[in-house]
Order: structure tokens, then sequence, then C-alpha cells
């Protein structure tokens, strides 16, 4: 893309804003230092949620740091972080975590990849002065002195060999095998991650340790903390803290490996037996030079440039899948890094069934048009205009971010020498950039995106039929065809400038006004809706609407399910526009405008979920209105999403996962009124029942509540709704929901089966169920023996046996009308521990039924639970979820709730692991390999 960098140098000579090529100032929140060792860090001061920090240690090392005798390491001293460090021996870490609140996997946790490694201590609650000093500490002892005692290393073994397990799906396989086309023949191709079995189970310790000392040094890492803290007295705690670890001698460099080139398209045919459907990928790549200049100006208007381009072609090819003769039912185009020294430009498209061949050709045109004709002034300016209400509205919300949403630009500071400019500086900058960036230059830009050069062709396809799938030789020879073709350019297309015509609404005024819970204020219409309003300043530039009814899928008839299968129902809607606009009618409608509005079915509810920012409030409510009032069922939009759905027919039952699916949908409901997605029932949707059913509960304002919860104001709220919910028609009678009596079947059931895999595992559903009317203690207690059965696993299935990366624990409380209660255990592990870990499973919640949990698990447990409620408070949806409470069932569910947790008693908690077992309702889903 060498010609990119020309025309840049050229743009930012032309540019009017001085000190242009000067590196970009950081945001003034943020303490940034490095130490004589070599340390760097960032500290901010944030009060959202108050008492809570991010502490964060990032390494700029990865898998592709290993030696031969070191594959998977890099990731396996990840797991080594947690069993035993200089300060804290064997489970010290966790345990004094858990002993303040935090939560293995919730709070604490890490991530490997192939370039660097990240460990992260998420919302720690500072319930004492200590509590900063010993998680840096936690960072000081990962930095340089984790234990890696060989018995701890050889019990850690089973775990990642179990993670590596789990994560051998469809999608990993395929990441690997398209490694060489990417990356050419250099190390980057053959670096997994997590290593081979054979390594992973014969590696001396004294690897392991090799690696920690040589890449684990001061000069590679960065301390982030984030949070109620004073900075101050932070920086003088790192000081002191990582004093004792000295600067490395003679340090090692990494390697900056360089990916080769290519002149004539490197294209690759890759199956997998389970892969769900054919996609293709083009990847025009550009080598990257040096991160040097990646917080300058000049980086951020390329950036800028790649944003407008993707949202150009990101807007003509879902325009273009949307189109009957369209081979494609879905595409996708981004600017993206795939490695420190590649950058690429990715287009993927989903054929429709049978239609490779003709995908690549039409895919591969529409980059062809950008490479010869570039951008429209209109694209452009929507582009624009998008991307810069989404600066605008961070600017705006600046003052209200959570402490997590300010760690990523930290590190990416770190690793890549990215800004981390102030949301408002942002702004300030994109704004001043946008109107000095032409149309002739952005499309000058985007023509070198797409390069004769450099291009990979991967065309992912399912195994089944190897004579389906096209050679590389007809791909070469689709490409070579479409480029002597000739392709036109785009012509610039009408936009219409409004959803309806507001004035033409009658509304209907507020008749009646009181207060209600939380403050809020509760409005009743003339049509007979009732609005609750909740203005918020926990989350400024976002307000939430739901509109909502009783009812949902209980009121579909048994026979018109299979319309709104999840996926079927769910598919259609992405594709679906709104009146008499298309869905690509509204997407250019809402350039530069941040809204979302979709109707929603859940069982036994429905009704309009909405958001948008102050500012584009009344757009929302349009949307919002008209997604009740005038929906839009064309034949064209449910085609396309049919298309869609039957590309992965062909290959749904060789997936393992679906197969789980069907065999516990059947063992746990063998019921019509549960519907799981299969040819038959595709055949059996309809258009035309959807409109038909839809329009039957969309219908009238009878029984309609309205929640908005927000940064909104009263006044300036109240005529939107008086004229937009105010113009749903009034009803006669409110709709509600039925008990189908379609539950969880009772008694004791299972489903012990194989099937074959390409990965062989055993996957494990263990579900209790039971009908019981809500309390706010039952759902503590649930939530508690959640927690606790969470730890038991982690202690037992994990690290005793070795059998699993995790066993997950769920809990659905029951809501009227059917009250039931659905508490569930998931695990994969492998064929030789599969019935031992099930009896452990089982055993687990009847020891806690029997004896109930110990003083220190029920007080893991509690502080855990007392712990995230001061973070769901500053939260808009933990408030737009006691509203709707308090309107579908009438109770104060926030506040109960609340005092049950901090009334609850270890009684309860065995209390309700007896209950469940009591209720003689278990049901067992066992998948195992042929």
């Amino acid at each position: 893309m060498i010609f990119n960098r020309i025309l840049l140098s050229f743009l930012i000579v032309a540019l009017s804003i001085p000190a242009f090529a000067q590196h970009l100032p950081g945001d003034a929140a943020v303490r940034k230092g490095k130490l004589e060792n070599g340390l760097t860090y960032y500290i901010v001061h944030n009060e959202l949620p108050a008492q809570r920090a991010e502490f964060y240690l990032a390494t700029n090392v990865g898998a592709l740091q290993e030696t031969p005798d070191q594959d998977g390491l890099a990731h396996f001293l990840e797991h080594m972080c947690f069993n035993g460090t200089k300060n804290f021996p064997g489970k010290g870490i966790l345990n004094y975590l858990q002993s303040i609140g935090a939560s293995f996997g919730g709070n604490v946790n890490a991530s490997t990849g192939v370039e660097e490694t990240v460990y992260m201590l998420n919302n720690i609650p500072l319930v004492d002065a200590t509590v900063v000093d010993t998680c840096l500490l936690i960072l000081h002892d990962y930095s340089h002195f984790v234990t890696c005692d060989p018995e701890e290393i050889d019990k850690e073994r089973g775990v990642i060999l179990e993670e590596k397990r789990s994560r051998n799906d469809a999608s990993w396989r395929l990441t690997e095998q398209a490694r060489p086309y990417l990356y050419g023949d250099t190390k980057y191709a053959v670096t997994t991650i997590i290593g081979s079995e054979e390594n992973l189970k014969t590696f001396s310790p004294s690897s392991l340790t090799t690696f920690y000392s040589t890449w684990y040094r001061p000069d590679m890492q960065a301390v982030i903390v984030v949070g109620d803290v004073d900075v101050d007295q932070v920086e003088a705690k790192i000081v002191s803290t990582w004093s004792d670890i000295p600067a490395a001698i003679n340090p090692k460099a990494k390697t900056n490996i360089a990916i080769p080139t290519n002149e004539k398209p490197a294209i690759g045919i890759l199956t997998d037996p389970e892969l769900a459907a054919t996609n293709i990928a083009f990847y025009w790549r550009t080598p990257i030079e040096s991160e040097e200049d990646n917080d300058t100006a000049p980086y951020l208007i390329e950036d800028l440039l790649k944003e407008i381009v993707s949202a150009v072609m990101q807007e003509r090819l879902t325009e273009l899948a949307a189109k009957p003769e369209a081979p494609f039912s879905m595409a996708q185009f981004d600017a993206m890094n795939i490695c420190e020294t590649m950058d690429a430009t990715a287009l993927v498209v989903i054929p429709k069934e049978g239609q490779g061949p003709q995908s690549i050709a039409v895919g591969f045109a529409e980059a062809e048009k950008l490479r010869r004709y570039g951008v429209t002034d209109s694209e452009v300016e929507r582009a624009k205009a998008t991307i810069l209400s989404y600066y605008e509205s961070a600017a705006a919300k600046a003052s209200t971010r959570k402490n997590s949403e300010l760690i990523n630009p930290l590190i990416n500071n770190f690793f890549d020498n990215h800004e981390y400019l102030s949301p408002a500086d942002k702004y300030s900058l994109v704004n001043a950039l946008f109107p000095q960036l032409p149309t002739q230059a952005v499309s000058e830009y985007a023509k070198g995106m797409i390069s004769d050069e450099n291009l990979v062709v991967l065309y992912y396809g399912p195994a089944a039929d190897p004579s389906a799938l096209p050679t590389s030789e007809q791909i070469d020879a689709i490409l070579n065809a479409v480029k002597a073709s000739d392709i036109q350019q785009n012509v610039e297309q009408e936009v219409a400038a409004s959803f309806l015509d507001a004035d033409a609404l009658k509304g209907s005024r507020v008749k009646k006004t009181a207060a209600g819970i939380y403050g809020s204020t509760e409005m009743t219409l003339k049509n007979g809706a009732k609005v609750v309003l909740l203005p918020t300043d926990y989350e400024k530039d976002r307000v939430s609407i739901r509109l909502i009814k009783k009812g949902g899928r209980s009121l579909i008839a048994t026979e018109d399910l299979s319309s709104f299968e999840d996926d079927i129902w769910q598919v259609f809607q992405s594709n679906q526009g709104v009146a008499e606009f298309s869905a690509s009618d509204v997407s250019k409608m809402l350039s530069g405008k941040n809204v979302s509005a979709q109707a929603y079915i859940s069982s036994y509810i429905h009704g309009v979920a909405a958001a948008s920012t102050p500012k584009d409030l009344e757009t929302a409510f349009q949307l919002a209105y008209l997604q009740y009032c005038n929906p839009r069922f064309d034949e064209k939009e449910y085609g396309q999403s049919i298309q869609m759905i039957q590309s992965i027919m062909g290959n749904l039952e060789s997936m393992p996962q679906y197969q789980f699916q069907k065999h516990a949908f059947k063992t746990l409901y063998d019921n019509p009124r549960h519907v799981l997605l299969n040819q038959e029932v595709l055949d059996a949707a309809s258009l035309e029942t959807i409109e038909k059913v839809y329009k039957s509960m969309f219908n009238d304002a009878a029984g309609l509540v309205a929640v908005i919860v927000g940064d909104f104001d009263i006044n300036t709220v109240k005529p939107l709704v008086e004229k937009y919910i105010g113009s749903i028609p009034k009803g006669r009678k409110a709709l509600n929901w039925a008990d189908r009596n379609d539950g969880v079947r009772t008694g004791v059931r299972g489903d012990d089966f194989a099937i074959p895999m390409a990965t062989p595992k055993v996957t494990v559903a263990q579900v209790y169920s039971l009908r019981k009317p809500y309390s706010a203690k039952w759902d503590a207690s649930l939530d508690a023996l959640k927690y606790i059965l969470d730890m038991i696993y982690t202690d037992t299935l994990r690290e005793e046996e070795g059998g699993t990366y995790g066993a997950s624990v769920s809990a659905n409380v029951g809501e009227e009308p059917d009250n039931e209660n659905i508490f569930e255990i998931d695990f994969e592990t492998n064929p030789d521990a599969a019935d031992k870990l099930r009896a452990l499973a089982k055993e687990g919640l009847q020891g806690l039924a029997q004896s109930g949990p110990t003083a220190d698990q029920f007080d893991k447990a509690i502080k855990n639970m007392q712990k995230v409620i001061p973070e769901n408070r500053v939260r808009n949806a933990y408030w737009m979820n006691g509203l709707l409470e308090k309107q579908l069932y009438g109770r104060d569910f926030i506040n109960d709730y609340e005092a049950a947790v901090n009334a609850l008693t270890p009684a309860d908690v065995q209390n309700a692991a007896a209950t469940l077992l009591s209720s003689g309702n278990f049901s067992e889903v066992v998948m195992r390999p042929e």
C-alpha cells in the first residue's frame, strides 16, 4: 500500500492543523510513567463503581517467543500464576481474592495470545486500605516470582489438555489450516498458543522456567491500575513494590518476523467435517514497517480513512446481499491487523446453498469496483456522520465510564503505541479532520486498499462432499475473469429524510401522573398505555426504552411456532426493515444517529426494545412506534433470511453441538411447543404466519407498559411519549400470558448417546427442575448455591481430577405464570474421566444438601453477592429490570433481593440444594464420541 502512504504524506502537508507529525498527547487523566528497571505503569482515578478498581499486568510476550521445547508454555505459564508465587503459596492468590468477594473467572483471569499476555483482576472491591497493596503484590509476583512448582505443573497438565480438547472445534481447526496462507513459511504459521498434546504431557519444568526467566521482565511489562484509588499513593506503591526486580542484563529482544509477500493470489481450500456453512474470505495484506508512529495524527488519519471505506463497503455489501439474485446471503468488510507486522483489508462472504463460485465472482467484483472507482460523495458523508456520532457519544458519556472501559486504550498504547486521547479530545480532533478529508482523497485511499498483490483467498467448506468444492485453479480463473470484465460504477441513490410524518400522528395526552418505585414517575395516557420514567445519571448519553406486554410465545398456537423458531425469527429480524423502508434504507437513514429499535417475543412477554442518545431520542420513539404499529413483512427480506439459514442446513446434523441440543430438547421437553431448527421446521415456517401472529400481538395499547430509563429530562420526553406511544390505538382488553404446561418434564430422565466427532470428548448436562413461586429469599439462595458449586467444581472436577477446563453452573429462577426453576450443571471432559466427573458433580450438590456449605464457602459467596450489588446500582439495566419486575409482577425486586442477600444463612443454601434434590426431577444428557 505504498501509494496510500504517499497519499497520506500529501494530505498531512495539505491539512491546516499544526504539528501533525508530532505524537498525540495522552489523556491528561492518565498518570503514565516508567521505572528505572523498565516497568511501564498507567494509573487513572475513576469512581464508577465506587470503591472498586481494575489491576492489570500486560506482558509484551506470547506464544511466538516459544522455542520448540516450549510449545504451549506461554499459555501454561498463565495457569501457573494461579498455582503458587513467592508471596502467595499454593492457591493463596485465589483464596485471598475470594475472601474479599472476587470470583475466579469473573474477576480473576488471564489471556494469552500469539504476541502478548494479559493478567487481570477486574472489579476488585477495595474493602480496606490493604487491598490495593495486596493486588499490586499479586501483579508483582506474576511479573517475576511465580513458583512453577513441578508438582503443581503436573497437576495442571490435565486441566490444560482439557482446555485444548474443549477449544478444538471446527473454527479452531480451520484457523490453524489458514495460518500458512496468511503468514507464509514463518513462525506465525505454526504457533498454536495452546501447544501440542505431546509437549503438554511431557515437557520439562525447566523449559517453563526458562521461558519465564527469559521473557517475564520489567522492560516487557506494564502495570495498569484504574479505579477509586489515590494516584500518588498507587504510583509510590508501584515504585516500592517493584524495587526488588532488577533491570534485565543483556535482555533478549523479540524477533520482528516479516510476512512473505506474494505476487499471485495464494488460494487455500480448507475443510472440516463439523463446519456449519461455507464461507469465503479475501485478504489484501499490507506489511507494517513500524509501530513508532501509531500515536501520531497521520496514523489517526489513516485509521479514519479505513473506518470510512469499511463503512461504505459494508453498506454496499449489505444492500447487495438483500437482493434476491445475490449469490451470497451475507458479507462483511473490514480493515484489520492480523499480526504485528501485517495489516489486511478483509472481505468475507457467506454463499447461498450451492453458490460458492458465484459468490467468489460477485464478492471479488465489489472489491474490484472499489479499486477502480473508489467511493461516492453520499457514501462518504453517511460514513462520516456515523463515525462522528460514535466519537461524539463517547465524549458525552466519558464522565460516566466504568473502570473497565478505560483499560483497553492503555493496553493498546503499551503493546502497539496507539494513542490514548481523552474522548473529548479525540472527538474534537476527528471533528476537525473530517472536513479536510474530501471524497476524492477518501476515494484514492480506498482504491489502494485493494491491491493486485498480497491477496490471499480462503475457501472454507464442509468436508462431507469434496466434489462440491472448487479447486484453486478454478478460483484463480474466476478472479482473472472478474479483472477482465466490465464493472460499472455505483449510481448515487436518494435517501429518504424521515421515517414518518410526525405531524400526522394525533397522539394522546397524559391523563394521570403518580410517583413510582425507585423515584420513577408513572404516567397513564388516554389511550390506556402506562409509561414509567426514571431519569438517571449513571450512564451519560444513553436512554433505554422498553415497550412490554404480557403474553409472548405463550399466545402463539402450537402449529405456528415453527415460524418463530429462534434462528428463523432472529435472522428475519436482522434483515427486516420497517414500514416502507428496507433494512438497507433504514441503515442509510440512521447515518449519524445512534439509535436501535427491535421487536422481541420471549416466553411470556413481548414488545419493543429501543435505545438512543438523548439527541436522537425522537428517532428512537419513531422506530419503536413503527415496529409496533407499522411493521414490515417483505417477501425479499424473508427470502434472504431463509436462504441464510438454508446455507447451514446441509451440514447441521454433523455438528456435535447441534446433536447435543437435539437430544437435550427431546430429553427435557419432548413437547411440540419446543421447536428446534431442522429442515421440517424451516419448511413449515412462513412469512404469512409471522405477519398474522405479529399483528395479533402488536395491535393496541391495552395492557401496554413503556419503561424509559437513562439520561433524559422528563419534560423533554413527555411530548414524545404523548405523540408516539400515545398514537398506538386504544384497545379494549389486555392480553395475558398463559401457562401451557410445556416446561421441563418431571421425573428422572436421561439420554446417553454416542456420535462421530472430530475431537473425542464427552459433553454433560445435569438439569434439576421444579415449580416454585418466586421469592427473593429463594432467588438469593440459588445464586449463593450456584457460586458455591462453582468453587467446589473448580476444586474437584478441575484441579483435583484435572478432568475438565471448567464446569458451568446456571440458575434460572421461576416467574409467573409457570414458576419453573431450572438449575443446570454443564461440563466437557475426556471419555475416560466422564463417568467419574458425572458422579462428582452430583455429589457436590448432594453434599451441600446433607451438610450445607462450610463457613469459608458461605462467607466467600455472600461477599461476592454483596460486592455485585453496588456495581449493579450504577447500571441503567439494573433499574430497568427492577421497574419491569414491578410492572409485571408487582414486587420490589431490587430492595427485596438485596435484603435477602444480606439476611441469607448457610441453612438457606442447604435448603435450596435439598429442595432441588427432593423435587425428584432430574434430567441428564451425555454425548460421547463413537
